[in-house]
């Protein structure tokens, strides 16, 4: 094995404590260039967006929970339909019943839209500005998504305050979007305005701060995205997160819209996750610049898109981002191939260059190559092993259901650290292998063949890979360079550094939205992320710290970057604890307790539970894959909801059933599930769901929303043979059974059910025509 080529002499340290610094103030200003804009008081011109006029409405909107079919729900719909009077618009509310299949059923309810129009000049296509108003149960839906809709009634006066625009201005303020979109659906499906939508923007929130982001598109979006990105002040998005957010389960009301063929784009915030659907998305949490920026660009984008011809807006695909200094660049996927072709060839010209010199051997490459390989796994593997022993450090992050922290920047810039410490460690233990310079060029082939796979497969995300190995080849010159040939170490190193700028500012802002979205339980992609730049990186990073003390700098800096996430690990009022608590009422039985689904009842919790707690499933109102509960006896008190069987055949195909079901409480929520016998066939008020049940589904579950106490009736058609156990559960919202309330460092987790009152009735059938009801 031939010794790897000698390398140059190094820079002096004040040279690569110079780089380092302008390296890490190169991120810093990428990140700072994506911040939101400091909030307009209330004194801003009458065309302008404020923030502070538009937080004016959110008292009223947003000070309790207002899930659909609550009565505050029906409040905040009169403040709205108020508001929009006021602005001198004719809103409607839609009200409609609504049913939609899923995996494991149907999912339906009566939701009451509210819609508006602002008249444009001219007719033809309406632009449509979209926003959920309820909100979950667990939370008043400060952000989530008060701040939106608050947003689009500033954006409103502030239209209003100028000339008409050319097109209709249309106004959907959706209900229900939090069980599962069914107001959308409603809207879409059965309203019909939705036909005279050309373009829909829709506005959401995923957390508490941070800019409100363009991560999603509707296919050919070229027209839409460069428009908006010369309208906008401060357009923020980039393509690879709807690269990413596309194969995900989550969805919002946009969703719906695209599926139904309409153009648009999709914007949200998602920092301060923590906030999500909890009792601290409140106002007085809510970041007001982050209120600032949607506003902002919501009134640039709609005076410029209500200008336009909305039925030509269809264009080739675009690839955008945000690069500082040069707000949101966006070309075409022609440009990316193009793009693409040219790093193939810089690569190929740069690799026969080196070898041609000296600089490299093909034999050090090739060692490089499995070596980069495994820094990704080694990288990625520390951070997520580190990840699971905060987790053993600090037990109390686990009743945060989010998988996130208070403060988790701190344990990124640990994990960014701990890639940078694997980086530096193998470099110095492969040096006999292959040099810096070596493994570089292994690492520019990896990008080269990542970016190929991009442009075929996900041409939204390949920028993050192609202008970072464009500048690194534009800088490589100075690495191949022989020593002694006129290029002084000091050179050397700015020029890489140079070099290094717009992988660094690319990466600092996708790894800071990377990670904020996909939380720090998955910590292995901050890892991965991190060490594909630190290698190619690799002779940049060895000029800086690969000898001596560098080499540990980076262990170093992880080890005080944990200590500083312990010490703030605890829980206060202003990082309040989560936990759970349900009341459980079983008709059947006549038996009844407080359960939690915490791994162990807490002070607060306690006093329900009792001084005995048992841990127990609980099928009667879960499932047979009910999780366990810690569950205290206490007294039914509840009147439970109606489960009638009207009628009854059989015959040797099916066996049907006709149901009528009511809540006496006046529930929100019902959940009707059928378990033993195989659904056929179900009819919710009059329409009908074929092939009912997944073939692999253990049960059948009717979720039904905002029926109130009006009886719905159903007809099931069942595999016959069997005997059927039928479930009614009716889930209310009693704020007066906690006798209790939550200290204030506490508050309820965010799962859909928790501080519920749930009661039970039953239904049962034998595997005969008979049946027998258990309940009312």
């Amino acid at each position: 094995m031939t010794n790897p080529p000698s390398l140059p002499s190094r820079p002096g340290v004040a040279a690569r404590c110079l780089a380092l610094l302008v390296l890490i103030a190169c991120a810093a200003a990428a990140w700072l260039d994506v911040r939101p804009p400091a909030a307009r008081d209330g004194n801003a011109a009458a065309s302008e967006f404020s923030a502070a006029r538009a937080m004016r409405h959110l008292p009223s909107i947003a000070s309790r929970p207002h899930p659909v079919g609550s009565a505050e729900n029906a409040r905040v719909r009169a403040y709205l339909l108020a508001e929009l009077r006021k602005l001198d618009l004719q809103p409607q509310v839609q009200t409609a019943f609504v049913a939609k299949p899923d995996r494991w059923g149907v999912v339906a309810g009566t939701v009451h839209n509210i819609v508006a129009r602002l008249p444009g000049r001219e007719p033809g296509p309406a632009l449509a500005l979209v926003a959920h108003y309820d909100s979950v149960t667990t939370g008043p839906g400060a952000a989530d998504n008060g701040a939106s809709v608050a947003a689009v009634l500033e954006t409103l006066r502030a239209l209003r305050a100028g000339a008409p625009l050319r097109n209709d201005v249309m106004v959907v303020f959706t209900d229900a979007e939090e069980a599962d979109l069914l107001g959308a659906e409603a809207f879409v499906a059965q309203h019909p305005w939705a036909r005279r939508i050309g373009l829909v923007l829709n506005f959401d929130f995923r957390g508490n701060r941070g800019p409100s982001m363009l991560f999603e598109t509707s296919a050919g979006n070229g027209r839409l995205v460069a428009q908006f990105a010369a309208a906008a002040p401060h357009p923020i998005g980039g393509s690879l997160g709807y690269e990413l957010y596309r194969r995900m389960p989550n969805s919002t009301d946009f969703k719906v819209f695209k599926q139904a063929g309409i153009a648009g784009l999709n914007f949200a915030a998602i920092e301060g996750h923590t906030h999500y659907h909890t009792q601290i998305d409140r106002i007085d949490r809510l970041q007001p610049d982050s209120v600032q920026h949607l506003g902002e660009n919501m009134l640039a984008a709609a005076r410029s898109f209500g200008e336009s011809d909305l039925q030509r807006i269809h264009g080739e695909d675009r690839v955008f981002f945000n690069a500082p200094g040069l707000g949101m660049p966006n070309y075409g996927a022609g440009w990316a191939i193009a793009f693409t072709a040219l790093a193939v060839a810089l690569s190929l010209v740069l690799l026969v260059a080196g070898l041609r010199n000296g600089a490299i051997r093909g034999a050090g490459v090739a060692r490089a190559l499995p070596l980069f390989a495994l820094g990704l796994v080694l990288a990625g593997g520390a951070c997520q092993a580190l990840w699971i022993a905060v987790g053993w450090l600090h037990p109390a992050y686990a009743t945060l259901l989010q998988g996130d922290t208070y403060n988790s920047h701190w344990y990124l810039l640990a994990f960014l650290a701990v890639a940078a410490g694997v980086q530096t460690a193998l470099l110095a233990a492969t040096a006999r292998w292959c040099s810096a310079l070596e493994a570089g060029f292994a690492a520019m082939l990896v990008w080269t063949a990542l970016l190929c796979w991009a442009a075929a497969v996900v041409p939204g995300a390949g920028y993050l890979l192609l202008w970072p190995l464009l500048a690194v080849q534009a800088g490589t010159w100075a690495s191949l360079a022989r020593p002694g040939r006129g290029v002084s170490a000091n050179v050397r190193l700015a020029v890489q550094t140079a070099a290094a700028i717009p992988g660094v500012a690319l990466f600092a802002i996708v790894l800071w939205a990377l990670y904020v979205a996909l939380t720090p339980s998955l910590a292995f992609v901050a890892g991965i992320a991190a060490m594909l730049l630190f290698g190619m990186l690799a002779p940049l990073l060895a000029q800086i710290g690969g000898s001596g003390a560098g080499r540990w700098a980076p262990w170093l800096a992880a080890l005080a970057l944990l200590a500083v996430g312990s010490v703030t690990a605890g829980f206060d009022t202003a990082h309040p604890r989560q936990n759970s608590l349900l009341y459980a009422q079983d008709a059947a039985s006549g038996n009844a307790w407080w359960i939690s689904r915490d791994d162990r009842p807490d002070a607060w919790t306690g006093r329900y539970l009792g001084a005995s707690p048992t841990q127990r499933t609980m099928p009667e109102f879960f499932g047979p894959d009910s999780d366990p509960f810690w569950a205290g006896a206490t007294p039914a008190v509840l009147a439970p909801p109606t489960l009638r069987l009207d009628a009854e055949r059989a015959d040797a195909q099916a066996r049907t059933l006709k149901l009528t079901i009511a809540s006496a409480r006046n529930a929100p929520r019902m959940m009707l599930s059928v378990d033993g016998a195989t659904v056929l066939r179900a009819a919710i008020a009059g329409v009908e769901y074929p092939n009912a049940q997944a073939d692999d589904s253990e049960e059948w579950m009717l979720d039904l929303y905002g029926q109130g106490d009006a009886p719905l009736r159903l007809e099931l058609q069942l595999k016959p043979g069997s005997a059927y156990a039928i479930r009614l559960v009716d889930a209310s919202y009693e704020p007066t059974m906690m006798r209790v309330p939550r200290p204030e460092g506490m508050v309820a987790q965010p799962f859909s059910l928790n501080g519920a009152a749930l009661v039970r009735s039953e239904l049962r059938g034998g595997a005969g025509a008979a049946a027998d009801k258990a309940g009312p």
